[in-house]
């Protein structure tokens, strides 16, 4: 096994950093403008989120200053900061329907306007295509059976007819083995009643 096969691989050469930002001090010399880069740029991103931050409390101060002044005399309680978020978000949602009603050419057709609700799920809701030509499919065979049985289709009545003739030649085939052993019968009776003579 290697020494040090289990540590991060170093990398030849290293990346090269050149100063975009270059100015002329008074002597002459160029001196980078940018914030100097700390150890892989942490520190430096923080700064700026602080900075941000800082920016959003003011803002916020800023407001709580202009609400009581305009809500009058009453003096609103203290807020949290989570509950002004969301009034500033409400009066910014406000402000926007009010100014700016959506253009016709800016809207998403793939966007999802109203998302469903729990409350939604027993409404009846539109059958795709699929699920609306199946369901006519089966209307259609339901009442083509009722039809079906009822004998008005080409179909059952061409049935009934084959049942008819059917029927006929059972009755003619069945009064003609009735007639032959009713013929048996008086031939035997014939026999018998000439043995007795």
């Amino acid at each position: 096994m290697v020494r040090g096969s289990g540590k991060f691989k170093q990398k030849r050469g290293g990346g090269r950093n050149f100063s975009k930002n270059m100015v002329l001090d008074e002597n002459g010399t160029a001196v980078s403008t940018d914030k100097p880069r700390t150890r892989r740029g942490m520190d430096a991103e923080e700064g700026s989120d602080d900075e941000s931050d800082e920016e959003e409390e003011e803002e916020e101060e800023s407001e709580e200053e202009e609400a009581p002044a305009a809500g009058g005399s009453e003096a609103q309680p203290e807020m949290s900061r989570a509950e002004r978020k969301e009034l500033k978000k409400k009066q910014g949602a406000a402000k926007q329907a009010q100014e700016d009603p959506e253009d016709e050419d800016l809207i998403n057709p793939n966007h999802v306007g109203k998302k469903m609700n729990i409350s939604d799920l027993g409404a009846p809701r539109e059958l795709s295509r699929r699920e609306r030509e199946q369901k006519e499919k089966q209307d259609a065979k339901d009442r083509y059976w009722k039809l079906h049985v009822a004998g008005k289709t080409d179909e059952a009545k061409a049935d009934l007819g084959r049942l008819a003739k059917i029927r006929a030649e059972r009755e003619a085939a069945a009064a003609k083995r009735q007639a032959e052993t009713e013929a048996k019968a008086a031939e035997l009776a014939a026999k018998t009643a000439a043995q007795k003579r």
